[in-house]
C-alpha cells in the first residue's frame, strides 16, 4: 500500500491505522458524519437519502534529490475530500406516501380481515358438519324410487342384481 500513488479513505481517515494518522494534525474522524450511508424505505427499497464521502490521500516520502525532504517521515497526507449526497424532495416523498404507503396500510387491514374470515370458516364449517351429522339429518338421503316408467333392467341394476342366474 505504501507504493500506491493515491490512497482512498473515508474522510478524516476514519478507520485508518494510527501509524498513518499520527503525523497529521486536525484529523477528527466521526463515524456519524464521515461514513457512507443510505436511508432506504423498507417496503419498496427506494433510497430516500444517501451520502458518499471519500478522501483522496497521497504518501509523502523523503526524496533524496530534494534536500527539503531530508527529515520528512513517510506519512499519508490528505489531498481532497469529496462529499456527494442525495435526498428525495418533498414532492417525491409525498408521492411515495400517497401512492404506496396508504395502499400498503389498506392491504394490511384487508390481510388481517381475510385471515380472520379464514379462521372463522375453519372453525364454523366442521362445527356445522358435525352438528348436522349428530342430528341424523336424513332429509338429504337418497333412495331409489320405483315408478311406472322404471324398467325391470334398471331395477335390477339399482338393486345390485346382475341378471345372471346361479346354476
Amino acid at each position: 500500500m505504501k507504493h500506491a500513488p493515491v490512497v482512498l479513505t473515508l474522510p478524516h481517515m476514519l478507520g485508518v491505522a494510527e501509524e498513518y494518522t499520527a503525523l497529521i494534525d486536525g484529523m477528527d474522524p466521526d463515524p456519524e458524519r464521515h461514513q457512507i450511508f443510505v436511508d432506504v424505505e423498507p417496503y419498496t427499497g427506494t433510497p430516500l437519502n444517501g451520502g458518499k464521502r471519500v478522501q483522496f490521500n497521497m504518501f509523502l516520502r523523503r526524496i533524496d534529490a530534494i534536500k527539503l525532504t531530508d527529515r520528512l517521515q513517510p506519512t499519508l497526507f490528505p489531498v481532497i475530500w469529496i462529499d456527494e449526497g442525495i435526498a428525495l424532495n418533498e414532492d417525491m416523498v409525498k408521492l411515495i406516501d400517497d401512492s404506496l404507503m396508504k395502499v400498503l396500510s389498506l392491504l394490511d387491514v384487508v390481510q388481517w380481515a381475510l385471515i380472520g374470515v379464514g379462521l372463522l370458516l375453519a372453525v364454523l364449517m366442521p362445527t356445522v358438519y358435525f352438528v348436522k351429522r349428530c342430528r341424523g339429518d336424513s332429509s338429504r338421503s337418497v333412495s331409489p324410487a320405483v315408478t311406472a316408467t322404471t324398467s325391470a333392467a334398471s331395477l335390477s341394476t339399482v338393486a345390485g342384481v346382475t341378471g345372471e342366474r346361479n346354476k
